[in-house]
């Protein structure tokens, strides 16, 4: 279902859980002909860093439920012996178009902030740095980090020996 995407020396990024499926030698080897690097999410995080969970994934399947019930509601038909006719496949791809036409650039703007896939807005307003436990940990890191490459950063020059400081040690 994948298509080869990338073209050149291009390469994708897919992240998802670390399904036994997703860690499997044939889809290694499946992404890495596609040309597509992948990130394991850890258990526990995936609300946090798979930012289709974060807000696209839930209003879709809601609108994806709207279609469907629809469909059941107003337009299912039934054969000769009165069992319900599965929909054609048209008329399911339109209810997944309809349903994502629904999901607004302003939602997937969010999503890219929410898992802090932006550059432009701050770590500290991403989902994962207000998880209770591991946002704290990761933002004291961060700032560790900072104050590190700040040193690094400054203007430093080494003292002469004979600049005639007296060392108590």
């Amino acid at each position: 279902m994948l298509p080869l995407v990338m073209q050149g020396s291009q390469r994708g990024l897919l992240v998802w859980d670390a399904a036994s499926t997703h860690r499997a030698k044939d889809m290694k080897t499946f992404l890495h002909e596609r040309k597509i690097d992948q990130i394991m999410i850890p258990a526990g995080m995936t609300a946090y860093l798979q930012t289709l969970d974060i807000a696209i994934n839930k209003p879709f399947k809601d609108n994806l439920r709207m279609e469907i019930n629809d469909y059941i509601e107003n337009r299912m038909e039934r054969n000769q012996r009165g069992n319900f006719v599965k929909p054609k496949l048209q008329e399911v791809v339109t209810w997944v178009k309809n349903s994502w036409e629904k999901i607004t650039d302003s939602c997937i703007a969010n999503v890219l902030r929410a898992g802090y896939l932006d550059k432009k807005y701050s770590f500290k307003d991403s989902a994962i740095a207000k998880h209770e436990r591991f946002g704290p940990l990761i933002l004291k890191e961060m700032e560790s980090q900072e104050i590190h490459q700040e040193i690094q950063e400054l203007d430093c020059y080494d003292v002469p020996e004979d600049d005639g400081m007296i060392v108590i040690e």
